[in-house]
């Protein structure tokens, strides 16, 4: 381990007055390299039966960035279980045309809402099953509880995702591929933005920001043991909970908290 606690410090596309266009570019490249990589698709059978136990069809997407892992996840749940999934993007700060992308690109089984979404108090016209992918370490351990509890309160499944780690080899990965796969990638990286090319590689403000946003997202990923503390810490509810980390590549494991209601 890296670190043995977890620290909580800043991402410049978390600033409030990082420019929409700097936001939005780490976000699409971000997207890009989960979608291409496939970083997300361990989680598929985990989250199939979670849905199943939690009678949902319905999947409400927090904090979606440039989209999330959708356009490669899910055809592939669609694949292995019922065509009828639907996701539902939201995000604080929504990157629309990422979404209207998104949504072009998967058709009626993905659609999206234009107004900032909390993750703390989702409104109760959108009922679901709630994801966060590689969103969760933005957020303090009272504010992850928040999260958690509205779940609860509503009577929603939950499932919390990152391809992000404290540990040595992962965090040495995303130092190495923030700004490499940035450079590599940004001119097939869609929707395509000319000011994504100028901020590349005319003034290479985009993979320094990559670099830095990589790295403190490795340094405030919660460990399985964090994730179980914050689930420890709810009052009691009569949830299922199943914390731990999936996937082959030691460089890049994902670490998940998965709930829902028994009844």
């Amino acid at each position: 381990m890296l670190l043995k606690k977890r620290l909580h410090l800043f991402e410049i596309e978390d600033l409030s007055f990082c420019p929409r266009v700097i936001r939005d570019c780490i976000t699409d490249i971000l997207q890009h390299s989960i979608n291409k990589g496939k970083v997300y698709f361990p989680v598929v059978p985990l989250l199939l039966e979670a849905l199943e136990k939690a009678g949902s069809d319905r999947i409400i997407d927090l904090c979606s960035g440039g989209g999330g892992p959708w356009p490669s996840l899910l055809p592939e749940m669609a694949a292995d279980a019922d065509p009828g999934i639907r996701v539902l993007l939201t995000d604080k700060f929504p990157n629309l045309k990422a979404f209207e992308r998104t949504q072009r690109l998967l058709g009626t089984g993905l659609d999206y809402r234009s107004d900032s979404i909390s993750a703390f108090e989702v409104p109760a016209d959108m009922s679901g099953f709630r994801t966060v992918f590689t969103g969760f370490h933005h957020f303090r351990p009272q504010d992850g509880r928040k999260i958690i509890a509205d779940a609860v309160r509503n009577n929603e499944g939950i499932g919390l995702f990152e391809f992000t780690s404290r540990k040595f080899l992962p965090t040495l990965f995303v130092i190495a591929m923030a700004p490499l796969g940035t450079l590599l990638q940004s001119p097939f990286v869609k929707p395509f933005r000319w000011s994504r090319l100028l901020l590349t590689y005319v003034i290479p403000i985009v993979p320094l920001c990559a670099l830095f946003d990589g790295f403190v997202s490795c340094l405030r990923t919660y460990s399985p043991e964090e994730l179980q503390a914050l689930v420890d810490s709810l009052p009691a509810n009569d949830y299922h909970w199943e914390v731990g980390e999936l996937g082959t590549r030691k460089f890049q494991p994902v670490t998940y908290l998965m709930g829902y209601p028994l009844s």
